[in-house]
């Protein structure tokens, strides 16, 4: 008998401990979906699915349907209610709940694909992770500091402060010049120690050539040639090898 309560209490406490793993998650990204929290949970995505199915029975979480743009498929994206949130924090500020409508879907997947970069950083020990929304306040507060606002901010399994850029399209080569300027500014100020993009496997590769053909920036108001050392400092990540790659820095 002893052993069948003790295997029920176990049981009980993995199943609290995978429900505020969401919670949580959910409350510092407003929404997301079954795939990239399984990825959090590090289990199947039928797994996750009855989990989530429970929690949406409790009315802790909510599902949405939306339907991107320009697809021929719709999606189930989860958000906290005020029963989960009151279960996930007690402090008393302004939450923003997920709403179907209020997100561009452009926006929506964005933040979905840096989700799932930010699960697998989780799972291979990347620690203190600032998610886009805190950024910008962060950047808001301190304009002077954070000279280019990065996707994310995370400490890496080696102990270092890493800004992480999620690209999905190719900006202008001069944006480039100006973004590697930003974070010369930054790298030696040591606000952050080195920079992440992780990108698609058809646009790493000439990301990376722009950055490298970067002659001169402004650096404290003067011209100057990149100086040597800074591209080392920039790493450039195919989606489908950051879940390898990220035990590396």
């Amino acid at each position: 008998m002893s052993n069948l309560i003790s295997s029920k209490v176990e049981r009980d406490r993995v199943r609290a401990e995978k429900e505020r793993k969401i919670l949580s998650f959910l409350l510092e990204e407003r929404f997301s979906m079954t795939l990239v929290l399984a990825q959090l949970l590090k289990m199947t995505s039928n797994g996750t699915q009855k989990i989530l199915n429970r929690m949406e029975a409790q009315e802790m979480i909510k599902a949405h349907t939306i339907d991107f743009e320009l697809s021929a498929w719709s999606q189930r994206i989860w958000g906290l209610t005020p029963k989960g949130l009151l279960l996930v924090t007690d402090k008393n500020e302004s939450i923003k709940f997920f709403e179907v409508g209020r997100i561009k879907p452009i926006t929506m997947m964005h933040s979905l694909a840096l989700q799932r970069a930010k699960a697998i950083a989780l799972g291979c020990v990347w620690d203190e992770w600032i998610s886009s929304a805190k950024m910008l306040q962060s950047a808001n507060l301190s304009r002077t500091t954070w000279m280019q606002v990065p996707d994310a901010v995370a400490m890496s399994p080696k102990g270092r402060k890493i800004a992480i850029e999620l690209e999905r399209t190719v900006k202008t080569p001069k944006r480039y010049v100006e973004i590697l300027a930003n974070y010369a500014e930054m790298i030696s100020s040591d606000v952050v120690a080195e920079v992440i993009y992780i990108c698609p496997e058809n646009i790493a590769k000439r990301l990376e050539r722009l950055f490298h053909r970067i002659e001169k920036i402004i650096f404290r108001g003067k011209s100057i040639p990149v100086p040597e050392g800074l591209l080392k400092r920039f790493y450039f990540v195919k989606y489908d090898e950051w879940d390898v790659k990220s035990k590396d820095f």
